[in-house]
This record gives C-alpha cells, structure tokens and sequence, in this order.
C-alpha cells in the first residue's frame, strides 16, 4: 500500500510549480525571496489543495451522540482515496502541467472520542510526523459536537470542527526524480536534490448532523451531515532546480460545503463500525477553457470504534 502521508503531501505538489517563472531573475544559487503569491480559489493549483485538505476533513461518521463526562471511544479511521484521471492531475503551471497524484489508495488516522458533559463531545484525530519517503505529516484535527433536538428515534446536532498542521519533504522534487540529470526525461524541471518543501492545511467549520437509529436492529443507525469549511492553504518550495534555491510561497482560502451519509452497526457489546459516502463540490478553471466547472471529491469512509 502507498503511504498516506506521501498521498496528501503529493496531491498538494502540483501548487509550487507557479513559482518557477521567478527563476529567471535569480543568481546562481541565490533564494527566490519574492512575496507569498495569493492564487484564485478556482485555480487548479488551489483546487489540487482543496482536494487533498478534503481528504482530511474530520466528518462525525456516527449520529450526534450524548456522551457522560470522562467516556472514552478510540477509534481508527480508514478512507478511500480516489484515482485522478490524466486531465484532473493536469493542474501544474495554472493547469499545463500533469502530477502524480495516484500514490496511495487509504488514508488511516486513528481518532479519539471524550464526554466533556453536557451531552457534549471532544474528538481528536492525529497523522503524527512519522518520516517514511522523506514525507513527514502534522496534522491535528479536533470537533465539538453536541445534540441539540430529540424527537423519538430522531435526534439532530451541531458540530465545530477544525484542524492545523503541515505537511514536510520532498514534495516539489522528489528523491527519486532528483535523481535524473536535470533537464532529461523524468526530470525536465531541473531538479538538483530532494526538496524540503512544508504544505499548510488548516480549516475551521460548522456543521448540522443528523441520526436516526433504526428500529429493531439492535442499536444500528443511520447518519448525515452538511458542512460549511473555511480552509487556508500555503505551499513553501524550498528546492533547487537547474541551480537556483527557489522558496516561493503559495496561498489560496475559501469556502467549501461538503455533505455526508452513512450507517454505523455494533459489532459487539463495545465496538461499533460505520461507514459512510462524503461528498464535496470543488470549482476550477481549467485552461484554455475560461468557465468555471465543479470537479468534486467523493469518497467512502470507515470507523472502527472501541467505547470504554
């Protein structure tokens, strides 16, 4: 299996390559220090970020659920990553340029679930700055979440939601193309060494989710939700290509809305699994093509849990 931590960190390369034109001013080796580039939302370069911050969005995967002070639930997270076509990953240099995206096929990221009272619940969910492939993630994302209506086997919530964190390595170049001679074939953006470039992917959110626990099935339920993301991404180049150390910065924000739908089940007296369909529309222009066309996100998602 492809490792998750080179899939986010791969998906979001593609945004550096718009620094490449600031070469040309540049001395033999010296840093490209120019001013942090804001990209449009619909850019390809920030519809690549998008996408991947996506994939870390930190769904409920389970109905609004009232939990007493001190309940513990450890679970571990399992989602699908999609495969992108050849013209999806064409988003390097404002949409000319096609990435590898297609590492990795799962995300695993293991999640916390804690009663604070009040029917209220903290969740947790950690990607922690394990190196392999000279890729590290650092991601922290934690909700809040608390019913708000009941009515028979109904119940409705509201849920705040964040994360922060980055992603390091050889994103821009890596390890493996840098070990091309610059200019050949695998290597035409004259890559002289891995990179050590940092990916931002921060968001906050609100959401409306919903349950309904279906009768006679011993606990099974039902679950959606709708979601309202602000997301704010950077991208760091830090790579030396065809002798110039480039360190141009890319950064997009906005606004996403994202919908989901699933079923948990218990699988025993303290351990319930759930799945569920996560759905985000994503707008991009896409040269030489001026409109603006909706290159969504859907994947499925699966949530072991152990209740103590």
């Amino acid at each position: 299996m492809r490792h998750p931590g080179h899939g986010v960190q791969a998906a979001v390369a593609v945004a550096v390559l718009m620094g490449a034109a600031g070469h040309a001013a540049a001395q033999d080796g010296d840093p490209v220090r120019a001013p942090a580039q804001e990209l449009a939302f619909d850019r390809p370069e920030s519809w690549a970020m998008e996408w991947t911050a996506s994939l870390t969005l930190i769904t409920s995967l389970a109905p609004p659920t009232a939990r007493e002070p001190g309940e513990l639930a450890l679970g571990l997270e399992l989602d699908w990553i999609p495969t992108l076509s050849e013209d999806q990953r064409r988003v390097g240099f404002n949409g000319t340029k096609v990435e590898d995206f297609n590492r990795i096929d799962v995300l695993p990221r293991p999640r916390l679930a804690v009663g604070l009272g009040w029917a209220t619940t903290l969740e947790f969910a950690y990607l922690p700055p394990v190196t392999i492939e000279g890729l590290r993630p650092n991601l922290f994302s934690a909700a809040v979440e608390r019913p708000v209506v009941r009515a028979g086997d109904w119940i409705v919530g509201l849920r705040a939601y964040g994360q922060i964190g980055t992603v390091k390595g050889d994103i821009t170049c890596p390890e493996r193309e840098a070990g091309i001679p610059p200019g050949e074939p695998g290597n035409e953006f004259g890559c002289m060494g891995a990179s050590d470039d940092e990916v931002t992917l921060e968001y906050l959110g609100l959401a409306v989710t919903a349950g309904w626990r279906i009768p006679g099935t011993g606990g099974s339920s039902l679950h959606a939700g709708v979601f309202a993301t602000h997301m704010d991404l950077a991208f760091q180049v830090d790579a030396v290509t065809f002798g110039f150390h480039d360190q141009t910065r890319l950064e997009a924000e906005g606004w996403t809305t994202a919908v989901t739908a699933g079923v948990s089940f218990p699988l025993a007296a303290s351990v319930r699994f759930a799945v569920e369909a996560f759905y985000t529309p994503l707008d991009v222009v896409r040269p030489p093509s001026p409109g603006v066309e909706n290159d969504p996100l859907f994947n499925l998602r699966s949530l072991l849990t152990y209740e103590f």
